[in-house]
């Protein structure tokens, strides 16, 4: 039951009187917790309460001092924030002096100049005061993958966590659509993501037989802005098999497979996951021949866009293990967007970051959310 203006007043004399005849420090900091989860003060306050010499209690009030970042800062920064798909404090952050140049370009923003250098110099912790985001929780999903063990003695296996510095090292896994039931044939995305620069492929197709392994790999090939000279993918039949070996041999790709049952050795791939498909396409069963147009004009057109040119992602620099504690602390590089990770890696010839730069001048990250949205909801219209 919430305290009258008064009684909290009484209830904050008799604390006072108990805290000044209180003679440990344990004493007192019981006091102020129970304090605080009485009366809903804040603890700080109620500790500045305790010690004030003037007689009597007041209850504490705001100080009164001008808001540094008004209500324009945080309409603008919500813009943003909706532009980037509500993305967290960490990944928006860095990207800010970017997106608003590039949504004022776009037509998107529109502020004065007082709240472009706000919005460009704000720091991480405030963006986070700004944007409380809630969570969503979604279920979690029956797991398909099937052993494959025709070729394991032939392909290598890769340890531990891949850290590759150059572009064309790919990861891979595949996402089933077949919601709350395994059985039958329904629909697969092929998920491809690029250890160094986090450039992100999809491709969906029906079912997630060999044939269809190799074929929506030699699509998503030609998508990437750098030759693949590699990739690594679980032990599941649709990768383990002879046909998708013979590919990787005969375009001079190196093959190699993660440890089983060992999933952080696909950490990279394992995340984007559900960034790239869980989160946009969702849960529900996919298994008919219209779906599948759809989710693949989703994934050829606007989605590799959107999250390739305006999802900045975070890398991990290093991690450290307390050996006494066992606590660990990770470390990160500035979170950037895959886009802009290839026109800063030296190995990318200058042709191709021209023309990534021309595509990307023609973008609007707005317009190509809306995009997604519209597929999506066509998607959902389709289903039974």
């Amino acid at each position: 039951m919430a305290m009258s203006s008064i009684s909290r007043k009484e209830y904050l004399k008799e604390v006072k009187r108990l805290y000044k005849k209180a003679k440990t420090k344990k004493d007192k900091s019981e006091l102020i917790t129970n304090a605080v989860e009485i009366t809903g003060l804040h603890r700080k306050s109620l500790i500045r309460l305790m010690h004030k010499k003037s007689p009597g209690v007041k209850l504490p009030e705001t100080r009164g001092r001008k808001a540094f970042y008004g209500s324009d800062f945080h309409e603008a920064l919500v813009v943003c924030w909706h532009a980037m798909n509500d993305i967290c404090a960490e990944r928006l952050q860095p990207f800010l002096p970017d997106l608003v140049v590039k949504l004022q370009a776009c037509g998107e923003l529109k502020i004065n100049k007082v709240t472009r250098q706000l919005l460009c110099s704000v720091s991480i912790s405030t963006v986070r005061r700004h944007l409380q985001r809630v969570k969503r929780r979604s279920a979690v999903p029956l797991g398909t993958t099937k052993p494959g063990n025709l070729l394991k003695k032939q392909i290598a296996v890769r340890y531990g966590r891949w850290e590759e510095e150059n572009p064309g090292w790919l990861e891979s896994d595949t996402v089933a659509h077949g919601g709350d039931s395994a059985a039958g044939q329904f629909i697969h995305s092929y998920d491809f993501i690029d250890i160094a620069t986090a450039w992100n492929e999809q491709v969906a197709s029906m079912g997630m037989g060999e044939r269809a392994t190799v074929s929506g790999f030699d699509e998503v090939r030609g998508r990437f802005p750098f030759q693949i000279l590699g990739i690594d993918s679980d032990n599941g039949a649709e990768y383990i098999n002879n046909h998708l070996y013979r590919y990787c041999k005969r375009e001079h790709i190196t093959f190699t497979r993660s440890r089983s049952y060992k999933k952080n050795d696909n950490a990279h791939v394992e995340q984007k996951n559900w960034e790239a498909i869980r989160k946009m396409v969702g849960y529900a069963r996919l298994d008919s021949e219209e779906q599948l147009v759809i989710l693949n004009e989703l994934y050829r057109g606007p989605l590799r866009l959107y999250l390739n040119y305006f999802q900045p992602t975070r890398k991990r620099k290093v991690k450290l293990i307390d050996t006494t504690t066992g606590q660990t602390k990770k470390f990160y590089f500035e979170a950037k967007t895959p886009y802009q990770r290839v026109m800063e890696h030296p190995k990318v010839a200058q042709a191709t970051k021209d023309l990534l730069q021309s595509k990307y001048n023609t973008l609007n990250p707005v317009s190509l959310l809306a995009e997604i949205r519209t597929l999506i909801d066509r998607l959902n219209k389709t289903l039974r």
